[in-house]
């Protein structure tokens, strides 16, 4: 399955449809078709963030890659990767955005 997972792509389904914001470590994002409120962690919302950046869809391996240069904390994306930890909490943000309707996966 983890071989199938690495050439996934997602991008977000309608970024004009997605308000967001942020206050301390938690986000809170609307997703208009569906009229719902959604309160994310941290983590979640540095994904969000991460998505809404971007213009192409990502794998979880380019997530990762930019969530972790966006958080500034001195580690590198260049020949570091995911543990399996991080990568099964990725996988399950991702799933829950997919879920709510933030998320579309498209074919690599």
């Amino acid at each position: 399955m983890e071989g199938r997972l690495s050439t996934q792509r997602w991008r977000i389904a309608g970024p004009d449809l997605i308000d967001w914001r942020e206050w301390g470590d938690e986000f809170v994002v609307r997703v208009a078709p569906r009229s719902e409120t959604h309160l994310l962690s941290a983590a979640a919302g540095s994904i969000l963030l991460t998505l809404l950046d971007g213009r192409e869809a990502l794998t979880l391996d380019a997530i990762y890659a930019s969530a972790v240069d966006d958080a500034d904390t001195g580690a590198s994306s260049n020949g570091s990767s995911m543990s399996a930890a991080e990568r099964q909490s990725l996988q399950a943000i991702v799933t829950d955005f997919e879920r709510l309707g933030i998320l579309i996966r498209t074919a690599a």
